[in-house]
């Protein structure tokens, strides 16, 4: 009993620790956290080449070629592209924002001549104003952001190395985490880890296939209407396709607000590709790709990214249905111990 009491202060001590020495370092955690993301998602494709008779090295350099080449077509093609798009961008900005003032204004001036009482315009036509303001500075932020955003990248093409190295010992890593858990107690915790494991593994997979698919439907799809800034919107849509329910309407403004800079006839085309693209997605790539991935009830869902939102922003939104997923498991597996001596009292 001694020592057990010493095995759990020594555990904590060292969870303690861990957690103030990441929060000291933390400007320089992203290429490692990107990197252990990778090979978690990576580690069951390298484990189905071992099955078909490659080498674990082997497996994992062919893993290793196929992130080399998709990060290849990020920086010498997707990337520059993008840079090109946003230079136009920066050069039509100024009028554009302008343009937008003066339309929501005319629309402003045209409600108020409705002949709705008093009280009620001039609340509406606060809210309106509020509005006015939040749609600017909401977009000159968000383009404000984009570049650096980008230019950050260049910053995490550490993590793909990193990940290698983490596959090359991830079986060992395993190990060394099981080793912390008392020996009677490590097959509980082993199943655990493997339904945790399942869950998050099947929603990311799926939810990133879902959101690439969604991006280069929609960029093609405004392409195709003749849009200048096709790369973006679909970087845009595919990036907030990955929060589930409001992530395509958050996505829409943004991509509505661009095709408003060419006209107000492109934004409607672009409000229509979208709405396609999403109908799409929810009529056959979802349910094909995803089905019920992490178990949970859709209200519990859209419980789990409103209070995502609220606690962390779009970060909260994002990562909030795979939390919620794994607290599900543990609250079952928590039930089963705690039920499990009950019913074998009973038999």
């Amino acid at each position: 009993m001694k020592k057990e009491k010493w095995r759990w202060i020594f555990l904590v001590s060292i969870v303690v620790v861990s957690f103030l020495f990441i929060l000291s370092v933390r400007t320089i955690l992203s290429p490692f956290i990107l990197a252990f993301i990778l090979a978690y998602l990576l580690e069951p494709v390298v484990e189905s080449l071992v099955k078909r008779g490659a080498g674990r090295k082997s497996a994992i350099a062919i893993v290793f070629v196929g992130i080399l080449g998709s990060i290849g077509l990020l920086v010498f093609f997707i990337i520059p592209m993008l840079y090109i798009e946003l230079s136009k961008l920066t050069l039509v900005l100024p009028s554009t924002l302008q343009t937008l003032e003066q339309l929501i204004q005319d629309f402003r001036t045209n409600f108020r001549a409705t002949g709705l009482p008093n009280q009620v315009v001039s609340a509406l036509d606060e809210h309106l104003g509020e509005g006015e303001s939040f749609l600017v500075n909401w977009l000159e932020e968000f383009l404000d952001n984009l570049p650096k955003l980008l230019a950050s990248m260049s910053f995490l093409v550490l993590s793909p190395v990193i990940a290698i190295y983490l596959l090359a010992d991830w079986k060992r890593l395993q190990v060394g985490f099981l080793r912390i858990v008392p020996q009677r107690k490590r097959v509980a915790w082993q199943r655990v880890i493997q339904d945790i494991s399942h869950v998050v593994r099947s929603f990311i997979r799926g939810n990133l296939t879902v959101a690439i698919i969604v991006g280069i439907l929609s960029g093609v799809g405004v392409k195709l209407m003749g849009m200048d800034y096709a790369l973006l919107i679909g970087v845009i849509c595919g990036v907030f396709d990955l929060i589930p329910y409001f992530g395509p309407l958050i996505g829409a403004v943004p991509a509505v607000l661009l095709g408003l800079i060419e006209s107000p006839f492109m934004a409607i085309k672009v409000a229509i590709v979208i709405l396609i693209v999403q109908q799409l997605e929810g009529s056959i790539i979802s349910p094909k790709l995803m089905g019920d991935s992490v178990g949970l009830h859709p209200l519990w869902i859209i419980f789990a990214l409103l209070a995502g939102g609220e606690i962390a922003g779009f970060w909260g939104m994002l990562f909030s249905v795979p939390i919620a997923a794994i607290i599900r498991v543990l609250i079952r597996h928590i039930y089963f111990w705690l039920v499990s001596p009950e019913i074998k009292r009973e038999s």
